[in-house]
C-alpha cells in the first residue's frame, strides 16, 4: 500500500527514521499496532484535495510480565502500591491454539481485589464459542461471576461495556481463560489488578441513560423515538443474543426543532459481506428511507455520525443466512450549529438559504475563472422546513460529454461523501432541489487548460415540489426510447414474415415461383444441312438460366436473312499486296 494522498503512518520508534507502516483508505476497525520498544510516533498527512472523516485510535501501555497460569493454576498476590498485569502467554503476539490458563489473586492487606480489562482480542460475535475470559468473585468457578458469564470482546468491539473494572466482595478473585484453535489468529487479553482498601465502586454509565426495549416485532412498523438531553439506546432485537433472519426493522429519531442528533456506536457485530449486501444497518440523514445514506454498518465496521437536521432514520435488514450478535447505538440531542465536521475544513463559503432568492457565482464572474482550483459553497436551511432549490441562470464552463475537465457538482448533504444530486458543465442550466436534508454542498473544480466565464446560481427555500424532476424526465425518455425500439423491431419482424408468406401488396399468396427464360437460336442463313446446324448448335448450346420472375419474358423471333438480299459492298481500294505469280 503506497498511500500517496492522505495517510496515517505508524513509526516503530520516536523518529521518522524508524520502521513505518502506512494506513489509508478504509482500515478495518480494530487494526492493531505494537511497538517493539517504549516509544511510537504517529504522523497524519493530508493533501489539498478530498477530505474524509479521519480516524479514532485507542492506545495503551502493555507489559509482557509472565505470571504463568497456563497448564498449571497460579496463585498471585495483589498489593496496594503496585499495579500488576495478567496476559495470555503469547501476548502481544497473535496465537491460534488450544490452551487453559487459571489464576487465583489474593489481597495482601485483607481488602478487595480490583481488576480492569485493558484490552481484549478474542473471537466474538458467536456468543463466545471459542476464546473466553471469566472473572469470579472468589477462589473457584463455583463462586459468582463478576463478568456475568463469558467475556470475549474482539479488538473491533472492545470495550462493549460501560465499565471494564471488576471488584471482588472479598479478598480473592479467580480468573479463567480458555482458547480453542479455530483457524483465526488473535491476541488474547491484557488485564491489570491491584489491592484496594475500603469500598470501591465500578464506573457505571451515566444515571440519565435509559434503554429503549428491543423491537422484537420488526414488521409492526417504524419505531418512533424522541431525542432529548438524556443519552438513550437502540439495539437490535434480542441483543446480545443472535438476531433472526429475514428481518426489516426501522427507527425514526426526532429531536426538537433546531437541534441535531448525535448517534454513537457502542457495539456492532453483523454478518460481514463485501459491499454489505447481507445483513446491514443504514443510517439516513432525514425522516425516511429515501433520505441520504450517511453511514452503512456490517461486520465490525461502524462509525459515529451527526444528523444535519432534527431527524435521523435507521434501517436494519437481515438476509436468510447467518445471524450475529447485532448492534447497540447511543443517541442524544446535539445543540451545535457550527459547520458539520465532515465538510471541507478550509476554503468553504457558508451560505444560509431562506424564502428570498439569493445568488452565488464562480470566482471572477463574468470574467474567466481560475485554472487548477477547487471551490466550495455550503448552503444551509436552518428552518428545518421546505427544500433547498438551486437554479442555474448562466453557465459557460469547459464542455465535455462526461464533464471530466471543469465541472460543478452538487451533493445531497454537507460533505462529498453524500450522494450526488447533480453534476453539470458546458452550457447546461439544470434546476436542483434537495428534498431530504438541510444542507447542500456545491463543489466547482477546474483543470489546468481552458478557462471560461463560469456560472451564476440562484438558491432559495421552497415548499413546492418540481413538476418534472430530472429523474422522472430521464425515466420518461428511457421508457419512450425503449417502447419505440420494441415497436420498430415488431414492424420489421412482421414485414419479414409477410414477405416470406407472399402477403405483401402486389404479391400472390402462393409465393414466388422459379421461371426459366428461353431464347430462340438464330437460324443460319447458309445452305448447310440441318444435321450440321444441329451438331453445331449442340456444341455451342448455352446453359439454361432460371430467373425468379412473376411473368415470362419472350423475345421476338429473329427472321432468317438470305444472302441474296444482303446489300453489296463495293470495295474501291486496291490491294497493295503483290500479285501471286502462276507457275
Amino acid at each position: 500500500m503506497y498511500c500517496v494522498y492522505d495517510s496515517l503512518r505508524f513509526y516503530d520508534g520516536a523518529t521518522t527514521g524508524a520502521q513505518v507502516t502506512p494506513v489509508c483508505g478504509t482500515a478495518r476497525s480494530g487494526r492493531m499496532f505494537v511497538s517493539s520498544g517504549p516509544a511510537a510516533l504517529l504522523r497524519l498527512t493530508s493533501d489539498y484535495s478530498i477530505q474524509q472523516a479521519g480516524f479514532t485510535m485507542r492506545y495503551i501501555m502493555t507489559k509482557t510480565d509472565d505470571h504463568g497460569g497456563c497448564g498449571t493454576a497460579t496463585t498471585l498476590t495483589a498489593t496496594t502500591n503496585t499495579v500488576q498485569y495478567i496476559t495470555n502467554k503469547q501476548w502481544p503476539d497473535s496465537y491460534d491454539e488450544n490452551s487453559l490458563c487459571r489464576w487465583t489473586i489474593t489481597s495482601s492487606s485483607g481488602g478487595k481485589v480490583s481488576m480492569t480489562i485493558l484490552f481484549s482480542d478474542m473471537l466474538s460475535g458467536e456468543e463466545c464459542y471459542s476464546d473466553t475470559l471469566e472473572i469470579f468473585d472468589g477462589s473457584s468457578r463455583t463462586d459468582p461471576s463478576l463478568t456475568q458469564g463469558y467475556f470475549c470482546d474482539s479488538r473491533g468491539t472492545f470495550p462493549s461495556r460501560s465499565s471494564m473494572t471488576f471488584v471482588t466482595s472479598g479478598t480473592q478473585a479467580f480468573i479463567r481463560f480458555r482458547s480453542i484453535a479455530s483457524g483465526w489468529r488473535r491476541h488474547g487479553f491484557f488485564l491489570s489488578f491491584v489491592d484496594v482498601q475500603g469500598a470501591v465502586t465500578t464506573t457505571q454509565a451515566p444515571t440519565t441513560t435509559t434503554t429503549q426495549p428491543p423491537n422484537e416485532v420488526c414488521s409492526s412498523g417504524t419505531v418512533q423515538l424522541t431525542a432529548n438531553n438524556d443519552t438513550q439506546l437502540i439495539q437490535s432485537p434480542s441483543y446480545p443474543i443472535f438476531y433472526s433472519p429475514n428481518m426489516l426493522c426501522s427507527w425514526l429519531i426526532t429531536a426538537p426543532t433546531g437541534a441535531l442528533i448525535q448517534l454513537k456506536v457502542i457495539d456492532s457485530y453483523l454478518e460481514d459481506t463485501d459491499g454489505c449486501v447481507g445483513d446491514y444497518v443504514h443510517i439516513h440523514d432525514g425522516s425516511n428511507a429515501d433520505s441520504a445514506v450517511i453511514a452503512t454498518y456490517c461486520g465490525e465496521i461502524s462509525s459515529s455520525v451527526n444528523s444535519t437536521s432534527n431527524r435521523l432514520y435507521i434501517q436494519f435488514r437481515t438476509d436468510g443466512s447467518v445471524g450475529q450478535r447485532g448492534f447497540q447505538l447511543e443517541y442524544t440531542v446535539l445543540y451545535d450549529y457550527s459547520t458539520p465536521s465532515c465538510a471541507p475544513p478550509a476554503g468553504v463559503t457558508n451560505l444560509e438559504a431562506n424564502a428570498t432568492a439569493q445568488y452565488f457565482e464562480s470566482p471572477n464572474y463574468p470574467d474567466n475563472y481560475n485554472s487548477s482550483s477547487t471551490f466550495y459553497w455550503l448552503i444551509h436551511n436552518p428552518s428545518d422546513t421546505g427544500y433547498i432549490r438551486l437554479e442555474v441562470e448562466d453557465s459557460r464552463i469547459e464542455a465535455d460529454p462526461y464533464c471530466t475537465y471543469d465541472k460543478v457538482t452538487v451533493y445531497r448533504g454537507p460533505c462529498t461523501t453524500y450522494p450526488i444530486l447533480s453534476s453539470f458543465c458546458g452550457v447546461e442550466k439544470p434546476t436542483v432541489t434537495q428534498y431530504t436534508g438541510s444542507y447542500v454542498l456545491v463543489v466547482f473544480t477546474t483543470d489546468a487548460t481552458a478557462d471560461f466565464r463560469g456560472f451564476r446560481i440562484k438558491y432559495y427555500v421552497t415548499t413546492e415540489v418540481e413538476k418534472t424532476s430530472t429523474f422522472w424526465r430521464d425515466v420518461a425518455l428511457i421508457a419512450g426510447a425503449t417502447i419505440a425500439g420494441i415497436a420498430a423491431v415488431a414492424i420489421i419482424v412482421g414485414l419479414a414474415v409477410a414477405a416470406k408468406k407472399g402477403k405483401l401488396p402486389g404479391m400472390k399468396s402462393s409465393g414466388p415461383k422459379k421461371r426459366r427464360l428461353s431464347v430462340s437460336s438464330l437460324s443460319s442463313s447458309s445452305s448447310s444441312s440441318d444435321e450440321s446446324d444441329k451438331e453445331s448448335s449442340n456444341k455451342r448450346k448455352r446453359p439454361k438460366t432460371a430467373l425468379r420472375s412473376k411473368t415470362k419474358v419472350r423475345l421476338p423471333p429473329v427472321k432468317s436473312a438470305k444472302v441474296e438480299t444482303l446489300p453489296k459492298v463495293s470495295i474501291k481500294g486496291q490491294s497493295k499486296l503483290p500479285p501471286i505469280a502462276k507457275k
